[in-house]
């Protein structure tokens, strides 16, 4: 284990090794490449270990007139790489005895005393509801076995949302408040809106908002001066836009003052915007943060060093095996296809390999063939940012662009170009 961190600090610092002639032009190139080839506007990089951050880099641009420079510190919204940070929150509750992951969701929330199971729909169009054997168990937000879904990825519920029985993606806490489950909690995993249910849970039990909630026991203690809900004006100018694939899209391209390839910008969905801090109605645990990959990666390395950041413990040891110890047992984890091909293309988020769930965590439990060890966790963002913790190698990666929809091809193989570069000299 010495050995691999001595190599691959080597490696991803670009520190001359005499006849390993170790650099970090593969992991560079990786990341430049997209953008020379044009079909990424923008690319950011970081790896790092338990003793911090051992590479980091940059390339192209945050908007497609190509007036900011991206930089190692652009803010990029991370979206539902915050679910690992409400679930930091949850456990810390946990920890502090406050709150019981195995009592029913409707313990802390009684809105959800009334919760429905959405089976289908009937031949007027009406939806059939029954009543669920049990209520989902908190754990279970955690793990997505909760019967919660996305509509972007589950047919019954965009047909829902379609009717305007539920709210959609841009609908804040409306987005939650009437959906139904789609199966019987605990048989079998699909992601959905469990952790945004979480995160209000968080918010009953602390009395605090979790944007306060952050920043007083995850943000602070770890020093993530970069991680907001609210983007904060004096930092809007490091706030990358938001792009979409046209796929040839001619209305795209009409709405879009800029067209470079593939890649636009839709007014009123691609600009950053400033807000006060704590203004916002509602604060998803399930997205909506905003961060930079060196920021986040306090958070990954905390969590390979056993809870423990400087003077601050977040979480214990104990609890982070939690974290890491499968909850499902059902096949096609980490796998959806899509009903909003604007957002989302068809996921496959263990990348061919085995996979499990945690709790706020994919987990590979063979590693992938491209890169990570047994048991590592992953997750990403709907904009097309990726992580991964491999607690074997003692290792953390992040990738990250900001382009819709979800598990674009090209950010996709500059994650994994990025990472085999990474993990390359493990095995020569």
């Amino acid at each position: 284990m010495f050995v691999q961190k001595v190599l691959l600090f080597l490696l991803v610092s670009g520190v001359p090794t005499g006849l390993l002639a170790l650099d970090s032009t593969p992991l560079n190139e990786a990341l430049r490449q997209p953008v020379v080839d044009k079909r990424l506007n923008m690319t950011i990089g970081v790896l790092g270990n338990s003793d911090g951050i051992t590479f980091q880099a940059a390339h192209g641009f945050t908007n497609l007139a190509q007036e900011r420079p991206a930089k190692v510190d652009t803010v990029v919204a991370i979206a539902s790489m915050t679910k690992l940070i409400t679930t930091v929150a949850a456990l810390q509750l946990y920890e502090a005895g406050q709150l019981d992951i195995d009592a029913p969701v409707d313990t802390y929330l009684a809105e959800l005393a009334g919760l429905k199971k959405l089976t289908g729909f009937d031949n007027s169009g009406e939806p059939i509801l029954v009543s669920p054997r049990r209520k989902p168990a908190v754990r279970e937000l955690m793990s997505h076995t909760s019967g919660f879904v996305y509509s972007m990825w589950n047919r019954n519920a965009m047909v829902a949302e379609e009717a305007g029985l539920t709210g959609d993606l841009l609908a804040g806490k409306e987005m939650i408040v009437n959906a139904p489950i789609a199966f019987e909690p605990g048989t079998h995993w699909e992601y959905g809106i469990g952790t945004d249910w979480l995160g209000v849970i968080v918010e009953e039990v602390s009395g605090l908002t979790l944007a306060e909630y952050f920043d007083k026991n995850i943000f602070d203690p770890l020093q993530m001066r970069d991680s907001f809900y609210e983007i904060p004006e004096d930092k809007i100018e490091r706030v990358a836009y938001l792009l979409f694939r046209d796929n040839a899209n001619a209305f795209f391209r009409f709405l879009s003052p800029f067209s470079e390839g593939d890649l636009v910008e839709i007014p009123l969905m691609s600009a950053p915007r400033a807000t006060a801090k704590y203004s916002s109605s509602h604060y998803s645990g399930g997205g909506n943060l905003y961060s930079t990959l060196p920021d986040y990666a306090k958070l990954l390395q905390c969590l390979l060093n056993k809870g423990i950041h400087g003077e601050h413990k977040i979480l214990s040891a104990e609890t982070i095996n939690m974290i890491f110890k499968s909850e499902t047992a059902s096949p096609n984890v980490g796998i959806a296809k899509t009903q909003a091909p604007l957002f989302t293309n068809d996921i496959d988020m263990s990348f061919g390999a085995e996979a499990s769930f945690g709790l706020g965590l994919l987990l590979h439990p063979s590693g992938i063939e491209f890169g990570r060890s047994a048991n590592t966790g992953s997750w990403g963002g709907l904009f097309n940012t990726y992580f991964w913790i491999d607690r074997e190698a003692d290792i953390y990666g992040i990738f990250a662009t900001q382009v819709a929809p979800f598990f674009d091809q090209a950010s996709v193989e500059a994650l994994r170009a990025f990472e085999t570069a990474a993990y390359a000299r493990f095995t020569q």
